[in-house]
């Protein structure tokens, strides 16, 4: 599933709405998502899964996005700069979307470690749903579900961010 086809993607977020699922992986990997054209699917993505983990505790959220981009190919430099602005923006985002929620409701962002040299990242994105303990598609959760058992593979994104001005330590009036 790319986000070229946000038919897919939009039918799989309507059915996160099913009583019986148990758990959701999200692997959004591809550089697309990175790009303007595929921001408003990504929002969307990101405020289904929120909204999941706000108003269903018992349901596990694994998303599995890059820890740092892929050895350039076919990008310009100015593009190259353009999607690492954009992905910086993506993670902060996470970051602190995710500590607006209770620790156990937040999902788990698996940030997949690319090697320098490396092109592709051997996973395919998409959402795969469990529903009452199986997944739609077990053989695509399997894939990527291996790949989070893999030592060093992936590193979690962390929620903790430094919220506090620059000025916040010397003077706290600068709050009032």
């Amino acid at each position: 599933m790319t986000p070229a086809d946000p038919a897919a993607w939009l039918d799989a977020l309507a059915a996160l709405e099913g009583q019986d699922v148990t758990a959701v992986l999200t692997v959004q990997c591809g550089l697309d998502w990175l790009r303007p054209t595929h921001l408003e699917l990504r929002d969307q993505i990101d405020e289904a899964l929120v909204t999941l983990a706000m108003t269903r505790s018992g349901v596990r959220i694994d998303r599995i996005m890059l820890h740092n981009l892929p050895a350039a190919g076919h990008e310009q430099p100015g593009e190259l700069l353009a999607l690492n602005s954009a992905h910086d923006d993506w993670r902060l985002r996470l970051e602190l979307t995710g500590m607006l929620l209770r620790p156990s409701a937040r999902p788990h962002v698996h940030l997949l470690i690319v090697s320098g040299a490396q092109r592709n990242v051997g996973i395919v994105d998409g959402i795969e749903l469990r529903r009452s303990g199986t997944w739609t598609q077990p053989d695509t959760a399997d894939i990527a579900l291996g790949l989070l058992r893999r030592p060093g593979a992936t590193t979690p994104l962390h929620y903790e961010l430094a919220m506090d001005g620059p000025f916040g330590d010397a003077d706290p009036s600068v709050y009032l």
